[in-house]
């Protein structure tokens, strides 16, 4: 006889089906658990928002793993595949997903990630131990080897507006500001306690139904990125609390559904960041915005900016090989910062100790071919030294060579998330 699932895991697919597959089987063999450490009936809801790869065999494969959760769980309703005919969007998809589930907690999760032991178990005893707490999120990492953080997300705010405009004309602001981020990136990469942050990522995150639903659950307005800014904002509203939970440890590979198309990402992410800014700062957020378009695009100010990188850096070349990045001197801690922007305002880190740094087998098969960008700082004592900044450009994506990127353009496969 089925048993109601307690807990409700919402995905929300965009060619991302090869990650789905794996996602949905760590999360099988990692069978969320009661406090008493007992299975807990769940269910698994998937939106495919009408991805341009639907094929037969990628439909099969994730239908094949959302039918061993059904078996697993004695509910034919247990795994379900929801072939959406439209893209709506992020939002429009997840609360589709939500309208089809039946469970009391709602476990929010991207396609692109693997859910390790505990995880989900640790998030849920913490937001049922917790009254204030409206919404538990896990610590970030890029790679199995947990070794990669991802960088907490920033909320939108107009001073970063003013910040990042400004920036462009003065490195020492510029530099000022990324310094200003690494610390408060800082704070929540090091804390062992559960610790209240600003906004959450949309990764994933855990939320009871019933407040869920009281805050109207996700704005359909957004068509990519910036809900889960919005939805961070509806929680403290409400004063309710954003708190990540340091023991529970997320492995997501990021954007992996954006890197099959780029152009479509980017303008449903501009249309977002608009929407945001004049829902939450009116007429003035809307007016900030339309400044800093003038003042990055004007042909006037063209020549005042001060285009980064905003210091010195080591080139160290194209190659299909592993980087390898020399500090300089042995450091008992370092912070090694790793980004996609030379100006390092979304970053994540990666500590380690000794004279160099370069990344594990398993990182290394995450990176993309593209540039990326280093900044390592000394944190032996209590220090917040710069070291360096150093450029690298992988001609490899997700540990395939990529013989073509050394005289093209990139070409990266398809990534078999999200609602691009």
């Amino acid at each position: 006889m089925a048993v109601m699932p307690e807990l409700s895991v919402l995905i929300v697919n965009y060619n991302t089906w090869c990650e789905c597959v794996l996602a949905l089987r760590s999360l099988r063999h990692y069978v969320p658990t009661r406090p008493d450490g007992s299975p807990m009936p769940y269910e698994v809801v998937v939106v495919d928002n009408l991805s341009p790869n639907r094929s037969p065999e990628a439909i099969a494969a994730v239908e094949a793993e959302l039918r061993l959760i059904a078996e697993q769980q004695r509910d034919a309703q247990a795994g379900r595949l929801i072939l959406h005919t439209e893209n709506g969007g992020y939002s429009k998809g997840m609360n589709l997903a939500l309208h089809h589930s039946r469970g009391r907690w709602i476990l929010v999760s991207n396609p692109d990630l693997v859910f390790t032991p505990g995880l989900v178990a640790k998030l849920q005893r913490h937001l049922e131990s917790d009254p204030r707490a409206g919404i538990v999120v896990p610590k970030g990492f890029w790679d199995p080897d947990f070794s990669g953080r991802l960088p907490p997300n920033t909320l939108p705010t107009l001073f970063d507006v003013l910040c990042t405009t400004l920036g462009e004309f003065s490195r020492a602001l510029s530099r000022w500001y990324q310094r200003r981020l690494t610390r408060t990136w800082l704070r929540v990469w090091l804390a062992e306690e559960p610790i209240a942050l600003p906004m959450m990522s949309g990764c994933l995150f855990l939320i009871e139904r019933g407040f869920f639903e009281s805050l109207g659950r996700f704005d359909e307005r957004y068509p990519l990125y910036y809900e889960d800014s919005d939805l961070s904002v509806m929680i403290r509203k409400a004063g309710r609390t954003v708190t990540q939970v340091p023991g529970a440890h997320l492995v997501h590979f990021v954007n992996r559904s954006g890197m099959s198309d780029p152009a479509l990402m980017m303008a449903r992410h501009d249309a977002s960041r608009v929407l945001f800014y004049r829902k939450w700062y009116g007429r003035l957020g809307t007016w900030m915005l339309a400044w800093a378009k003038w003042m990055l695009t004007s042909p006037f100010w063209a020549r005042f900016k001060k285009p980064p990188p905003h210091g010195p850096m080591i080139d160290l070349g194209e190659s299909v090989e592993r980087p390898v990045i020399v500090l300089g001197r042995h450091c008992e801690k370092f912070l090694l910062l790793m980004s996609l922007d030379c100006r390092f305002y979304l970053s994540g880190g990666v500590f380690g100790s000794g004279d160099r740094w370069s990344p594990s087998d398993q990182m290394f098969a995450n990176f993309g071919c593209t540039t990326f960008f280093f900044e390592a700082f000394d944190l032996t004592g209590g220090r917040f030294e710069p070291l360096g900044m150093w450029r690298y450009r992988c001609l490899s994506h997700l540990g395939v060579p990529m013989p073509h990127a050394a005289t093209g353009k990139p070409k990266a496969p398809a990534a078999s998330g999200g609602g691009v």
